[in-house]
């Protein structure tokens, strides 16, 4: 594969020697379990679209600059435009008893679906159906989220359910979606994007340990789990109702900062991600590991106007989020 960079020009053997070094240490790092390396399949008008609100026929290298600076974001961020009452899943730290019974009614809105019937058999247990489909469950679900330790905590039981909800596709939860779809497995990927070969892209990214910070997945992810098991809730199965796709969902956004490139998968090129080569970023490959990329987003309050955004979140890096309206 060629590295380019967002002009799909080769980069010069410097940057691509650094990079290289890069996906060394991060490829030994995940071998250790302190580096999480996922893959996101999209396809590149549905960036677009995102991105370049005002003029969606601008040069492809401005689409893949402003994935460098954005990222991408869930779809609670583009898509999810709040009805008249809208009192549920309004934000990214939103834990109220509305959004709990949303969660708990989506649940119960899959587990009846006979489309379904053959993998929620297959991929849930007797207690966790037991549990959503017995009357009185809803008020047994607000009182036991209700009474987590910390708020913090509160958002890690939703978080996981919502984990089930965002795998199960549109019976479970679609545009008030936070979470990203990625995963471990970059041929998964790979049929996610699924229009032409010409439209395919592969978003490289990775998360830092410790991983609850960044995403839920409770079949690598064992942090969220443990709560549940505390608060006496029920579990289900660690990787949903589509096991094979070995999913790591990412919480809000997929960070530029965490964002190692773009694979064109029909040119059989990489873009590296531009802030690469930027703010020293190639001298400091452990901190990258640690941190991210560093990246001057001076004008991310002015710039967010000109992409098709109505919201942006942001993280402190210790697992507090928080999301504004744009």
């Amino acid at each position: 594969m060629d590295y380019v960079d967002s002009e799909l020009n080769p980069v010069t053997e410097s940057v691509k020697k650094k990079f290289i070094d890069l996906e060394y240490h991060l490829h030994n790092l995940s071998g250790q379990g302190e580096i999480l390396l996922l893959y996101r399949g999209e396809e590149l008008h549905n960036i677009k679209k995102r991105l370049l609100k005002k003029n969606p026929n601008k040069k492809e290298n401005e689409t893949y600059e402003r994935a460098f600076y954005f990222g991408d974001k869930a779809r609670h961020f583009s898509v999810d435009v709040f009805t008249p009452g809208r009192n549920y899943l309004t934000n990214l730290n939103d834990h109220s008893e509305q959004t709990f019974a949303f969660i708990h009614a989506r649940i119960c809105n899959i587990l009846k679906e006979p489309k379904l019937s053959t993998r929620i058999e297959k991929c849930t247990d007797d207690r966790f159906r037991q549990y959503f489909l017995r009357s009185g469950s809803d008020v047994d679900f607000l009182r036991k989220s209700s009474t987590c330790y910390t708020e913090k905590t509160k958002v890690n039981v939703r978080d996981y359910y919502l984990y089930f909800l965002h795998v199960a596709g549109s019976p479970g939860i679609r545009k008030e979606t936070m979470l990203v779809s990625t995963s471990k497995d970059k041929s998964i990927a790979l049929q996610f994007s699924d229009r032409t070969k010409k439209e395919k892209v592969i978003f490289h990214y990775f998360v830092p340990a410790p991983f609850q910070d960044y995403a839920i997945g409770p079949w690598e992810i064992e942090h969220h789990a443990k709560i549940i098991y505390a608060m006496g809730l029920p579990a289900y199965l660690p990787k949903g109702l589509y096991p094979e796709q070995n999913e790591i969902a990412v919480k809000g956004a997929l960070f530029p900062h965490f964002l190692l490139g773009i694979e064109l998968v029909r040119e059989n090129k990489f873009i590296i991600n531009s802030n690469f080569t930027k703010m020293n970023n190639m001298n400091n490959i452990r901190s990258i590991a640690q941190h991210g990329f560093n990246i001057d987003q001076t004008d991310f309050e002015k710039t967010i106007f000109d992409t098709g955004y109505i919201r942006y979140g942001e993280t402190d890096g210790n697992g507090a989020f928080s999301s504004y309206n744009v």
